[in-house]
């Protein structure tokens, strides 16, 4: 039952009616009316677009094609604004003659989507053919997966480049520009600032000498502890067997 409220919403809207097949008698009702707004989509042009309500879950964007091609002429695009449930969608025509035939169209008329020249699936049979279709030939997985290791091996390239160029900067090579940088001072090419940077990299070299050296001052120090120890501990060891050695039996 359409309410007053349906009435109002529908106002301008003409209708007609869809059915699957022949075979099935469930007939659900189509709205629709010409798409004209004040900013037109270039995608939905002013003249020759169709915006349809209602559409039932089993109609695919194919099959309205093909419906509406042989009904009023050639259609460009069916694009559907929903994807779950009952759907509405954008029908562009390549003329605007195609649209004034579909406004024409009879409120008793119904579409048949599915007929002997044209069969569409649903349900198992759809689901199976979608599945079908999904499984890939080894021909393309093969080359996909060559595509995906040629980029592979190049970005390995380009990382081992990127870590020589780094490791010669480390080894002392020093890039000097008089261009400034953003956020930064490029180093100038004067020979008082060349000395600072040669000094700097000098104290590095001098301070890791340091620490090695008292890292080995540590280690030596250790090593003559033990040694110490190891001493000390066979020399009380003596000093218990020779006290062993002096005890005397004395039963009285």
């Amino acid at each position: 039952m359409v309410t007053k409220t349906d009435k109002d919403i529908l106002k301008g809207f003409k209708s007609l009616w869809i059915h699957f097949n022949d075979e099935n008698s469930d007939r659900h009702q189509l709205f629709f009316k010409k798409h004209w707004i004040k900013k037109q989509e270039s995608d939905y042009p002013r003249g020759k677009t169709l915006f349809v309500l209602n559409i039932p879950p089993y109609a695919t964007s194919d099959s309205l094609k093909s419906a509406f091609t042989k009904l009023c002429g050639e259609v460009k695009s069916v694009v559907f604004t929903t994807s779950v449930g009952f759907k509405t969608a954008y029908i562009v025509f390549e003329n605007d003659s195609s649209l004034e035939k579909a406004l024409r169209l009879s409120s008793d008329y119904a579409i048949c989507l599915s007929t002997k020249e044209e069969t569409y699936l649903t349900g198992l049979a759809k689901w199976c053919k979608e599945y079908n279709n999904s499984i890939r030939s080894e021909n393309d997985i093969k080359k996909e997966i060559e595509e995906y290791m040629s980029m592979y091996d190049k970005q390995i390239e380009d990382r081992i480049a990127k870590e020589k160029a780094a490791k010669d900067m480390e080894d002392g090579w020093v890039t000097v520009t008089s261009r400034k940088k953003r956020g930064q001072f490029a180093p100038s090419r004067k020979e008082s600032t060349i000395n600072k940077i040669r000094n700097k990299e000098e104290q590095k070299v001098h301070k890791k000498q340091l620490l090695n050296f008292y890292t080995f001052q540590i280690r030596e120090s250790k090593k003559q502890n033990l040694a110490e120890l190891r001493k000390k501990f066979e020399l009380d060891k003596k000093r218990l067997q020779e006290l062993k050695m002096k005890r005397t039996f004395k039963p009285f």
